[in-house]
């Protein structure tokens, strides 16, 4: 290699290196690919001493301030995801263009298995949430949402081992037991797969899979539904999925998606408030954007079939937005991933969705809910000690948990009895333990104020046959 040909590609390399830094002055656009208020410049000199963060903020300052940063990202992730099938950006290159979500790997393989009390304690918190809607009057139905890979597994990479259980089918066959209204979505979309219900190079299904899901979740409410059967449609290269987006930021690949000729009943939202266009606003919430979109209230001004819905749902419940709108008179859509049944209307139906890799979140925080109080209930006798309680008044509610010591599961329920002057009170808690006490073997329970419980009580809980003293608390 001759010297001028070095200087040449020294020159070239160190040009490619500067170019970035010589644009930072002109460029003032990456608050929007960032997504994010842009780290403000630091100070050398922080509350009259050396700020020992400096190093450490002046790098994020700078990156976030950083030229082609979004290109250069992009790139990389091309070379690593495309070239080489290498995971990046947290995403998992397959076989013919499909992306998968990194974290779904975990439930494909059955790397993250819950334990037999952790499946219990969510299928026990399921129903005893479906026991509280149909007490008053409603429809209940659960729908866990199966990851990507769960039906479409086999253009995950061959290094990638499909495990015949997981969290999702364990969790169903709990669900069984206690005989919970749910819908097994993962046997319907696989059984709907050759349609192609997901997108390639995104995390969620399509409008299509939408609508088939939709359809079979109203069957499993029982509710009297449009099933929009025979609608013409467009299947245009339009969708701007978010796995690509992880990889490639700044430009990246369109992916296909169905666009429905269908004319809904007009609507309107009542919540969030200040909306003035519901079309757009409608757009906004079927996108990933995640906008003002934690609580989303409809009313439908047609004629509906139902009259309430009260869906808790995560960014899979984006795409049955217009279909549950346009079947319910008033229609609440709440992003969370426990509910707040004080939201549910008496008489009214309830969807539940989660998705496959969020399931251990259910048993991580106890709903809102008031206890169901349990007549007749005796104590068996005291087999050992609550080993923490905690006792405060919310205002709206008193609310009561605790951790309860190891012990072999039976049905998984928990009995919570106040005992005063020598009258006995017993309700059933969610067989949670709160994340703060961490452990999965607990209580979890709100009493509500209108039970008058004010007063010293002798506590005592009883978990799978067992009764453990709690000591004396104050209500």
């Amino acid at each position: 290699m001759n010297k001028a040909f070095k200087i040449a590609y020294a020159s070239v390399f160190l040009a490619i290196c500067a170019t970035p830094l010589i644009l930072m002055p002109f460029v003032t656009g990456n608050a929007e690919i960032e997504k994010k208020e842009l780290t403000a410049m630091p100070s050398l000199i922080k509350d009259g001493s050396l700020n020992n963060d400096f190093s450490t903020e002046f790098e994020s300052w700078f990156n976030d301030r950083l030229p082609l940063r979004s290109e250069l990202l992009s790139a990389a992730d091309f070379v690593k995801s495309e070239v080489f099938s290498s995971p990046a950006s947290n995403v998992i290159t397959g076989s013919d263009g499909w992306l998968f979500f990194n974290d779904e790997k975990k439930d494909y393989m059955d790397t993250n298995a819950l334990s037999e009390r952790q499946l219990r304690s969510s299928a026990v918190t399921v129903s005893l949430l479906e026991e509280y809607v149909t007490s008053r009057g409603g429809r209940f139905v659960f729908v866990p949402m199966p990851n990507k890979a769960s039906v479409y597994g086999e253009y995950m990479p061959s290094c990638y081992t499909m495990s015949r259980m997981n969290n999702l089918s364990r969790l169903c066959a709990e669900l069984d037991k206690l005989e919970v209204n749910y819908v097994d979505m993962k046997q319907v979309l696989t059984d709907n797969k050759d349609q192609g219900v997901y997108h390639k190079r995104d995390t969620h299904w399509n409008y299509l899979g939408a609508l088939i899901g939709y359809n079979a979740i109203m069957d499993k409410l029982g509710a009297d539904h449009r099933t929009y059967g025979g609608a013409s449609y467009e299947y245009k290269k339009d969708w701007r999925a978010d796995l690509d987006k992880l990889l490639y930021p700044s430009s990246g690949f369109m992916d296909y998606q169905y666009h429905f000729d269908i004319e809904y009943q007009p609507f309107r939202f009542s919540a969030p408030a200040g909306i003035t266009d519901e079309q757009e606003a409608l757009a906004s919430f079927m996108s990933d954007k995640e906008e003002n979109d934690i609580r989303i209230t409809a009313q439908n001004e047609g004629d509906a079939a139902n009259e309430r819905l009260y869906m808790v749902r995560d960014s899979f419940g984006r795409a049955l937005l217009p279909f549950m709108i346009d079947n319910y008179e008033k229609s609440m859509f709440v992003r969370a991933d426990n509910p707040d049944m004080s939201m549910a209307s008496e008489g009214g139906d309830m969807v539940y969705e989660i998705v496959e890799r969020n399931i251990s979140r259910i048993a991580a925080k106890a709903p809102y809910m008031f206890a169901p109080e349990r007549e007749g209930f005796e104590i068996p006798a005291v087999g050992g000690e609550v080993e923490k309680t905690v006792c405060t008044d919310e205002g709206y509610a008193v609310r009561l948990y605790g951790k309860l010591p190891e012990g072999k599961l039976t049905d998984g329920r928990t009995y919570v009895t106040l005992t005063q002057n020598g009258t006995t009170r017993t309700f059933e808690a969610f067989p949670i333990c709160e994340k703060e006490l961490e452990g999965d073997r607990g209580f979890s329970m709100y009493l509500s104020p209108d039970l008058g419980l004010e007063g010293e009580y002798e506590l005592t809980v009883t978990a799978d046959g067992v009764a453990y003293s709690g000591g004396k608390i104050t209500v």
